[in-house]
């Protein structure tokens, strides 16, 4: 007669681990017996996203638009609105210039305090390019 022997384990013991020093996680019970995860569970790497990059656009405007004037560029594209003007920064009495990050082409138009606009056709400025104009009001 063959003898037999019955193999038993000892009961298991749970241990609170923080959710940053989990790398693996090894189930030795059934999956009945398995309580969730505590914190949250990490997941394989995160898809690839598009690549999208910014260049700043400088707007510089030679003219001298007289003490107590203001230049203004209203437009479509990177915070630019053809309802509202954004004033451009007064560098010296022949120089106004402003910088724009983009990440596509920006369609402006500049204007005198905000009101007149200046004479021909838009500008249109390419990411990482500075646009010098001499506008005619």
């Amino acid at each position: 007669m063959k003898k037999t022997t019955k193999k038993t384990t000892a009961p298991t013991t749970a241990v609170a681990v923080p959710a940053s020093e989990v790398t693996k996680t090894v189930t030795t019970a059934p999956a009945a017996a398995v309580a969730p995860p505590a914190g949250p569970v990490k997941s394989a790497a995160p898809p690839k996203a598009a690549v999208v990059t910014t260049a700043p656009i400088t707007i510089e405007a030679k003219i001298d638009v007289g003490f107590g004037n203001n230049l203004f560029v209203r437009g479509q594209g990177e915070g630019l609105f053809w309802d509202h003007g954004i004033p451009l920064e007064c560098i010296d009495p022949q120089t106004w210039r402003l910088v724009v990050p983009a990440k596509d082409k920006v369609q402006f138009k500049l204007l005198l305090n905000d009101a007149v606009w200046c004479k021909g056709e838009d500008f249109v400025a390419a990411p990482g390019k500075k646009v010098e104009v001499t506008p005619a009001f």
